[in-house]
């Protein structure tokens, strides 16, 4: 696992809307501010970089195809929903996305801020959204799939556990729980372990004396690291890959 830090993103300079800090991670606050300038920016998702859209069309047409797959082999009665639940869904483009191609999909999101669903909120209905990590759902609700999509390097170690925990609680008999990872780390040697740490020290210094600012912005974790995850809370039944169209995307489910 390493971290890694971000100066912009969707072409906004983070030194713009924030104090950004080396040691402590984005909260909701600077996501707020964010996405406040954000969307003062662009006006609807299509206005957004092509090449980002680009990606999450690919991380959309994989879930799209695994929930078809997964519905197909749980063989649901045809009034019988399909219920997934989106862990930190961000603006909701992905979201945007499952819904149009399936209209009937019985779509719940969580996301720490309520700022930023202003583009997805006319999608859902209100009871289907969920406020604030960790997320606090109904005790009577549970789902088919639970995903979590270029979220958990936002995470610690310790309280994504807990959040998988949860999560588990709240599958369905057969339920899945995707990750799909855009900060996947490939095993790195003891040399390479090295030469990173002094990079680091090197933009720490840089960023304390105001050459170039940059935020803490989470963690990159390894294969090994995601299935130590998967085992610890309990996931026996795991499989993993990249995806075919966006081959830099990692993904891995627990059963």
């Amino acid at each position: 696992m390493r971290r890694f830090y971000q100066e912009s993103w969707q072409g906004i300079p983070f030194t713009k809307i924030s104090h950004l800090s080396f040691f402590h991670l984005a909260g909701s606050k600077f996501y707020s501010t964010f996405y406040e300038e954000m969307f003062a920016r662009y006006s609807s998702w299509e206005a957004l970089p092509l090449e980002w859209r680009e990606n999450k069309h690919c991380t959309a047409d994989w879930l799209i195809n695994r929930i078809k797959q997964h519905r197909k082999a749980l063989n649901l009665a045809p009034n019988e929903p399909y219920r997934v639940l989106s862990i930190g869904c961000g603006i909701g483009y992905v979201e945007k996305l499952l819904l149009d191609a399936m209209p009937d999909l019985e779509l719940h999101v969580n996301e720490p801020s309520t700022v930023g669903l202003k583009w997805l909120r006319s999608y859902l209905p209100a009871e289907h959204v969920y406020i604030g990590i960790p997320p606090t759902f109904p005790s009577d609700i549970y789902y088919n799939l639970i995903y979590l999509s270029a979220v958990d390097y936002t995470i610690s170690t310790r309280d994504l556990i807990n959040l998988l925990e949860n999560l588990r609680a709240q599958l369905e008999p057969a339920g899945e729980v995707v990750i799909l990872s855009s900060s996947f780390l490939q095993e790195d040697s003891i040399i390479g372990s090295f030469v990173n740490a002094i990079k680091i020290l090197i933009r720490g210094v840089l960023h304390y004396l105001g050459v170039r600012p940059q935020q803490f912005w989470g963690w990159r974790r390894t294969r090994k690291d995601y299935w130590q995850l998967l085992k610890q809370v309990g996931f026996f039944q795991v499989e993993d890959g990249f995806l075919e169209k966006s081959p830099e995307t990692y993904w891995i489910v627990g059963k």
